[in-house]
């Protein structure tokens, strides 16, 4: 499937246009939501709306379950997710003290 918007402006999308855009289904994007991994603004389904962040966040999750070609529910998902993350953070922390250790060296 070819991302056929690959680009927005600071701009904020309802639900309708967020599944379509994102290529997740409402189910999906309602139980990242549940979840804690999307966070919209509004307080219900109806009137929620997504920024650009949670779009970037969408496509990256659905590109993940797209590319292990699994049938991974929406939790599942989330939690990959998060565990990726939090790599991500260690990696990123683990290279800021080698970078300090290396200044105290010199």
């Amino acid at each position: 499937m070819t991302e056929q918007i690959t680009t927005f402006e600071a701009s904020w999308l309802t639900v309708t246009e967020f599944t379509q855009v994102a290529g997740l289904s409402q189910g999906d994007v309602v139980a990242l939501v549940e979840v804690g991994v999307l966070k919209p603004s509004g307080h219900s389904v109806h009137d929620w709306s997504f920024d650009n962040e949670a779009m970037t966040l969408a496509r990256r999750l659905r590109r993940i379950r797209d590319d292990l070609e699994l049938n991974l529910d929406v939790h599942a998902l989330a939690l990959g997710f998060r565990l990726l993350e939090r790599i991500t953070e260690l990696e990123s922390a683990l290279n800021r003290a080698q970078r300090q250790q290396l200044q105290d060296q010199s």
